[in-house]
């Protein structure tokens, strides 16, 4: 009998300690993955995020154009949806994605990712162009060019370094991505735009790569006297493909 109570005992023992010891591994990760990808992303309704990627090519089909985005906002928008789901889970929603082509309509209001520069996205002109006077960054083409001096409180092209990957034998060997999070200009709720971009391809890889794995090394730096926006622009060398040796260039931060 003193057995059998002993078995009971242990069993209803174990029993009360497997809710326990879930709930304490649920808080480590809520603490250690989800709350600082929400804090990296400050979505503020990741149900309705819109994803508008560059229309960078079409091709001619015998019915009609196909419009298609490139290999650099693919593979950025796959890094960026792994590190999405991590923070959001089942409150995220990824099903408005739309070219830089296409009508955004009321979209625009919602919470934005922006993939590729103003060259083959239409958004991320307007994008810039809003925020012309708050950050020190204008695209131009390929060229990444950053602004470093002011005057009566604007930022002026005077003394502007550009950045523009570099290629040898056709191969891009250096690139650069720019990465930005800024509330939506767009709107007056409170929204928040994540732009990705680059000189050439790799570089908008390189720039999801390091908002999803590097940018949190950096954050408390950047969000110091309670600033939420922030323009990061980094270097990364090419190697079949591949980011390698990843720089952060220059950063702002407002």
């Amino acid at each position: 009998m003193d057995v059998l109570s002993s078995i009971l005992v242990n069993l209803v023992s174990n029993v009360l300690w497997v809710p326990i010891v879930a709930l304490v591994a649920y808080l480590v990760f809520f603490l250690q993955v989800r709350l600082p990808g929400r804090r990296l992303w400050r979505l503020k309704n990741p149900a309705n995020l819109v994803i508008c990627a560059a229309n960078s090519t079409n091709t001619n089909t015998p019915v009609y154009r196909r419009p298609a985005t490139g290999i650099g906002q693919v593979r950025a928008l796959v890094l960026a949806t792994r590190s999405l789901y991590r923070a959001y889970h089942k409150k995220l929603n990824i099903q408005n994605i739309l070219l830089s082509t296409e009508s955004l309509q009321h979209l625009v209001e919602e919470d934005l990712m922006i993939l590729g520069g103003p060259l083959h996205n239409a958004l991320a002109e307007k994008y810039l162009d809003c925020l012309h006077e708050e950050q020190p960054v204008r695209i131009i083409g390929n060229k990444i060019i950053w602004r470093t001096n002011l005057s009566g409180g604007h930022w002026i092209d005077q003394g502007a370094v550009e950045y523009e990957g570099n290629a040898v034998n056709r191969k891009i060997v250096l690139d650069y991505g720019l990465v930005m999070r800024t509330y939506n200009p767009f709107t007056s709720r409170d929204r928040t735009v994540i732009f990705f971009c680059g000189s050439h391809t790799y570089g908008t890889i390189a720039a999801a790569k390091f908002f999803t794995e590097d940018l949190h090394k950096h954050l408390r730096k950047l969000s110091k006297g309670g600033r939420k926006n922030l323009v990061v622009l980094v270097s990364s060398q090419i190697g079949t493909g591949y980011m390698s040796k990843m720089t952060v260039e220059r950063s702002y931060a407002w």
